[in-house]
């Protein structure tokens, strides 16, 4: 009998010892299975190149890349993606982004990055390639300032076996494609509900401020001071989310529509006599000195009408020049334009 017992005791700790090596493989094989799961994405954006003769072009890039689903490291050179990746409390992924000397180009609501865990990966313009072949990420996020031939050449040698994903809005339906860009990166952190959320806080902040650019008569200049220079933005260009989505009735419809801006003097803004004037001071952007508000402070302009009205805002220059393209950093923007509107 005692050896009938024994061998129901034996059998047991088999049966139990079969199952624990049961579960810990199912275990083992669903963790391997979701550290092997994608996200497939729609890659397309321009890549610029410097052909022989010292000329700028452009060639379009447009493909479906598979981005590993909850990367562990993520190397970020948007800041406007940054603070979606921040708002979706996915902070801990990110291993590096660029910093520039002592953080100087790291908007205020970044700072959390500021801190040694986050490598600093050079320069917006001009990455640090040794330190990016240190961190070996999974994924590199870029915008336009990185969309070159050479720069995406060398992300591939420093970390071949990282996917580059283009997150920046282009001038062109950038409202749809800030919303799509965050849902894009919701998706592959698997947090889809939750920048769904932050896109509906989206749509509710245009509607607002829609509605207070139908509600006014004044006219808007945005302009960009740089070391002295004044530049004005327009429809079509960088800025003309401003007027062509929400709807504000530029001070002059033939700005320029390049890049930088169009060149103007003070003679411009006194003869246009905008009633609102977003100014943004480039030099403090990129670690320089405050332009923007000692460059207005003109007597030529003192009579026109958004001085007076003191309806004149120093932009957050950080903010729009370097950070711009995020969900959490246009809806910024936008409460800065509401400043303007309500003063």
């Amino acid at each position: 009998m005692k050896k009938f017992y024994l061998l129901i005791a034996v059998m047991m700790v088999m049966v139990i010892a079969a199952c624990s090596n049961t579960e810990e493989t199912a275990e083992s094989t669903e963790a391997e299975a979701e550290e092997n799961e994608t996200v497939s994405v729609e890659n397309n954006f321009m890549v610029s190149n410097e052909t022989s003769d010292g000329e700028e072009s452009e060639e379009e890039v447009s493909e479906t890349i598979e981005v590993p689903l909850n990367p562990e490291k993520v190397a970020v050179f948007d800041y406007g993606a940054l603070s979606t990746i921040q708002e979706l409390g996915e902070a801990e992924s990110v291993v590096g982004l660029p910093k520039g000397d002592g953080g100087s180009t790291l908007p205020e609501e970044l700072d959390e990055f500021l801190g040694e865990e986050y490598e600093n990966l050079g320069g917006l313009k001009d990455p640090d390639f040794e330190k990016i072949a240190e961190v070996q990420p999974d994924l590199i996020m870029i915008s336009g300032r990185q969309a070159t031939d050479t720069i995406i050449e060398e992300f591939g040698k420093a970390a071949p076996d990282a996917q580059v994903l283009y997150v920046g809005p282009s001038n062109e339906n950038y409202f749809e494609e800030v919303k799509h860009y965050t849902q894009v990166i919701g998706d592959i952190f698997d947090k889809s509900d939750e920048a769904e959320t932050l896109i509906a806080d989206f749509d509710n902040k245009i509607e607002e401020v829609k509605q207070m650019a139908e509600n006014t008569d004044d006219t808007l200049l945005f302009v960009m001071a740089n070391e002295g220079e004044l530049s004005a933005h327009g429809p079509g260009g960088r800025y003309s989310f401003i007027y062509d989505e929400l709807g504000f009735t530029p001070v002059d419809g033939d700005i320029a529509t390049s890049r930088h801006g169009q060149a103007i003097s003070y003679e411009y803004i006194n003869d246009r006599n905008p009633g609102i004037i977003l100014a943004l001071d480039r030099g403090s952007a990129i670690g320089g000195e405050s332009a923007s508000s000692t460059v207005l402070d003109n007597n030529v302009i003192k009579d026109v009408d958004a001085i007076k009205n003191d309806r004149v805002v120093d932009l957050n220059a950080q903010l729009w020049y370097l950070a711009g393209g995020g969900v959490v950093t246009t809806i910024e923007q936008l409460e800065e334009i509401e400043q303007a509107i309500g003063q």
